[in-house]
């Protein structure tokens, strides 16, 4: 529905005129297409708000055009209104009208209906007097996007204004993966792009993007994938990475992850079996696949039957810097070419980039000169960005990048490389050693980078928080890309584009910081022959685990770290002997298998940092050899370490899916001070061996840590935990009654995580009450009961709010219950029929997030947003998740 036709029918005379039939007719089609929902729903309350006022005061009738009804009640217009969205720069000047009893001021996010402009003063009744023409900033287009209008109704007498849509929402701080600024220059490719997805044919369609790299190919599509029509327009969406070097089985892996949020791998044992699985998941569903980063016909040889056509709608868009790979294709040639930016879209991004919006008068020359050295490329435009956000805001400064700016991305990725911090240097180079198109998990990276000896504590801060810091000075200056968030808005996981990732191969071996072996010595026949002597040269290397089998080499003892590559197909016997010196051993965390000695590793008395799956769950006592381990992570589950694990104390961090119950110490055995995370522990008592965890992860399981002896352990266990900032309370057990919160958390928690508990909804106060608690997230019955009220002192910082299966029926709270409150999930709470009104008042609320199961919880969500936006304007967004 367009804002004109909206406007339309919060007039009186509008469906006083239309038959009922007509009336119905449009509203059906209009409500069929799902995401005019929220439109549709806001004109019904126009409706009776005005049906009210008429019955109150009375209003003449001032019958429409019959032209301008047949327009709107026409059901391919209406589908077509359906579907038009333009994003705007300057939306609209202010239009004031005058109509007796409504007054209406409509908030639009960035994305709204357009009106038709080609038609003045449409609507044909008397009392809207247009004293303005209508500008814009582009023409009408066809296309798929999300209607987000909000409305407030008043019946009296004034002037009716349209707010600029182009505002941007509110003052959020939410780290986002595409925000306002991604979308400078590309409106028309984006409105093109949703278009064509949205329309027929029905038949399975292939849409290439094709352009050069850094133009924004990726970035285009991954706003095209998380608009919110694009997103219910399609029952089921996958994102594919297809590195140059790719096998069958981690694109049938990794898709099926992408589709159904598992871990990669997982589920998969062959790819006949994967295929399958594909297959079944797609079958008969309309469905919208991304294959990003194609270079080759082969590797589309290679996927492209994973697909099955049902003639639904099925889509895919693939994007390749190669014209040949996108005619192959798509038969029909009619890719979509990437274009670059025009001089004024790059001088538009670049000052949003470093000033959010416009750009000091005396900058202005010089700004416009860099940007147009960017020759259009946005990748050029962010990184030259990020530059200048760091350099001091003078005219000299800035003319001293112009300068030495001479247009190759090289010169300008090394610009913002030489101004980096040493120690940032060597973590970013660092990077270049994983895999092309690799999400890097941030947990790890930093634990790295602390094992490498890049970072040195400073003042109150640790390594890992100096690693946190480093990480999102790399992603502020774009070098770095964020690939998930976590829900308090921090980065989860993280990549280089290739072009800097390029740079870093390069930059490191030049520095001999860091081998990428893969990258150098691309033929497993020349790292056979060669890479012996190549290593010689290089303390870091990154390398496959079927390079690592090289008894006959001399040189690798002067090898201190590895970034090891698990492959896919090859199983031999790999050897860690002759790295005598190894003090980080990193194996990449995927669902890969190989035959090792775990004597080997177990040998290197020098290591520090180790992360590694076992070929058995079970460790050996020769663990106590690693007197210098800082960190010790197992990709696997019930992990029996032996009592020598207590003499190891260096370590700081001893991470597995799940360890089974860690044996008492020895009597001898002195507490492991330097420990900061440790999970997931099972029935874990050794609290006095821990005092200074800021991370944990516990699960109670067995029947004998029931309702008595396991609470009053926990009262014990916390009591003593003064640095402890995460909390994970796991209960998995076959008892199921409820239990009562009988112990007190440590005031210092800041995430707590609290999972099949079932406790009494009363006993939150407990929680409430803590005074650092930025974070709680209730999972599978934590609590138990129908009612939850919350009072004045409860929640004082909190910012995320997860409720997830729960029976709760009644929420009593009130704003200043949640002053600080972000977040707000509730997930599979079917008998929750709404949220409490009153956090609709709180300034700070960003995000309420329900599941599509409960619909009277999405309307309650859609209520809350209304209100917030009257009181607030327009930050709060409401998402849904399909179940």
């Amino acid at each position: 529905m367009s804002q004109i036709e909206d406007a339309m029918k919060s007039v009186p005379e509008f469906k006083a005129f239309l038959k009922d039939s007509d009336y119905t007719k449009a509203r059906d089609v209009v409500i069929h297409h799902q995401s005019t929902r929220d439109v549709v729903y806001e004109v019904e309350d126009v409706v009776d708000l005005v049906n009210k006022a008429k019955e109150k005061k009375g209003s003449s009738t001032n019958p429409l055009p019959a032209t301008t009804t047949s327009l709107l009640v026409n059901q391919e217009f209406m589908r077509s209104l359906a579907h038009q969205v333009v994003h705007v720069k300057s939306l609209l000047e202010s239009f004031p009208y005058t109509h007796n009893g409504l007054k209406r001021q409509i908030y639009t996010s960035e994305d709204v209906i357009e009106c038709i402009l080609s038609l003045k003063n449409p609507l044909g009744v008397s009392s809207f007097k247009w004293e303005h023409q209508l500008k814009i900033a582009e023409k009408l287009k066809l296309t798929a996007g999300a209607v987000d209008c909000i409305k407030s109704n008043h019946p009296v007498n004034c002037v009716h204004q349209l707010s600029d849509s182009s505002t941007t929402v509110g003052s959020s701080s939410r780290r986002e993966l595409t925000s306002k600024y991604d979308v400078v220059g590309i409106q028309q490719d984006l409105s093109k792009i949703k278009r064509l997805l949205t329309r027929p044919p029905y038949n399975l369609q292939v849409l290439p993007i094709v352009g050069m790299g850094g133009i924004g190919k990726t970035t285009l599509v991954k706003l095209v994938y998380s608009d919110k029509l694009i997103m219910e327009h399609f029952e089921i969406r996958g994102w594919l990475t297809i590195s140059q070097d790719y096998s069958v089985t981690n694109i049938v892996s990794n898709l099926l992850a992408s589709m159904k949020g598992i871990q990669a791998g997982r589920g998969v044992q062959s790819k006949i079996s994967g295929e399958e699985e594909i297959h079944s998941c797609l079958r008969y569903r309309r469905y919208l696949i991304v294959v990003d980063d194609v270079w080759s016909k082969k590797a589309w040889d290679d996927m492209k039957e994973l697909f099955p056509d049902d003639y639904n709608g099925s889509k895919i868009i693939l994007t390749t810097r190669l014209q040949d790979v996108a005619a192959y294709a798509d038969h029909s040639n009619s890719f979509h070419m990437m274009r670059p930016l025009s001089p004024k879209a790059s001088w538009e991004l670049l000052k949003k980039r470093v000033f959010g919006g416009s750009c000091p008068h005396i900058l202005k020359s010089v700004g416009r000169e860099i940007a147009a050295q960017c020759r259009g490329l946005p990748l050029y435009v962010v990184v030259v960005a990020g530059l200048l956000s760091k350099v001091d805001q003078t005219v000299d400064a800035w003319r001293q990048i112009a300068e030495g700016n001479d247009g190759q991305l090289d010169t300008k990725i090394s610009l913002s490389y030489i101004h980096l911090p040493h120690h940032v240097k060597s973590c970013f180079l660092y990077m270049g050693g994983f895999p092309e198109d690799h999400q890097i998990r941030v947990s790890e990276l930093i634990k790295l980078w602390a094992a490498e000896g890049f970072l040195h504590p400073n003042g109150s801060k640790c390594l890992e928080d100096e690693a946190e810091d480093c990480l999102e000075d790399l992603v502020d200056r774009g070098l770095v890309l964020v690939t998930s968030i976590k829900p308090d808005c921090k980065t989860r996981s993280c990549s280089l584009h290739d072009i800097m990732r390029d740079f870093c191969i390069r930059q490191s071996r030049r520095e001999n910081l860091l081998l990428p072996v893969l990258d150098y010595l691309p033929s497993p026949i020349l790292r056979r022959h060669f890479l012996p002597l190549v290593m010689t040269n290089y303390k870091r290397i990154s390398v496959s685990w079927y390079d690592l089998d090289l008894k006959d080499s001399m040189h690798t003892s002067c090898t201190h770290s590895i970034i090891c590559i698990p492959c896919k197909g090859y199983r031999p016997k790999g050897s860690l002997e002759n790295f005598s010196l190894l003090k980080v051993l990193h194996v990449l965390r995927r669902n890969d298998y190989w035959d090792w000695e775990p004597s080997q590793v177990f040998d290197l008395i020098h290591l520090t940092y180790l992360a590694v799956n076992i070929p058995s769950s079970i460790v050996p006592p020769t663990i106590s050899q690693l007197h210098n381990l800082q960190t010790l992570i197992i990709y696997r589950s019930e992990v029996r370490l032996p009592v020598e694990i207590w003499r190891l104390s260096q370590l700081r961090h001893l991470i597995a899916f799940s360890f089974h119950p860690l044996p008492h110490p020895e009597v001898e055995a002195i507490p492991l001070a330097n420990l900061q995370t440790f999970s997931l522990a099972m029935n874990f008592v050794c609290v006095e061996m821990i005092p200074n965890i800021r991370k944990l992860g516990i699960c109670y399981s067995e029947e004998k840590f029931g309702e008595g002896y396991h609470l009053r352990l926990l009262s014990n266990l916390f009591s003593n935990l003064f640095r402890l900032e995460k909390l994970k309370l796991e209960r998995h057990s076959s008892f199921c009654g409820s239990l009562n919160l009988a112990f007190q958390f440590p005031l210092s928690l800041k995430k707590l995580t609290l999972s099949g508990w079932k406790f009494p909804w009363s006993h939150m106060k407990i929680v409430g009450s803590l005074p650092n608690l930025q974070e709680l997230k209730l999972r599978k019955y934590a609590c138990n009961g129908k009612w939850w009220e919350t009072s004045k002192r409860d929640f004082v910082n909190l910012r995320l709010l997860l409720i997830d299966e729960s029976n709760l029926q009644h929420w009593i709270a009130k704003s200043r219950h949640f002053p600080q409150l972000k977040c707000l999930m509730l997930l599979r709470c079917p008998d929750l029929p709404e949220i409490p009104i009153a956090l609709g008042h709180i300034p700070t609320l960003e995000l309420i997030e329900v599941d599509d199961c409960n619909k009277s919880l999405f309307k309650s969500a859609r209520k809350i947003r209304r209100i917030h936006r009257l009181n607030f304007g327009d930050g709060l967004h409401v998402r849904t998740m399909r179940s």
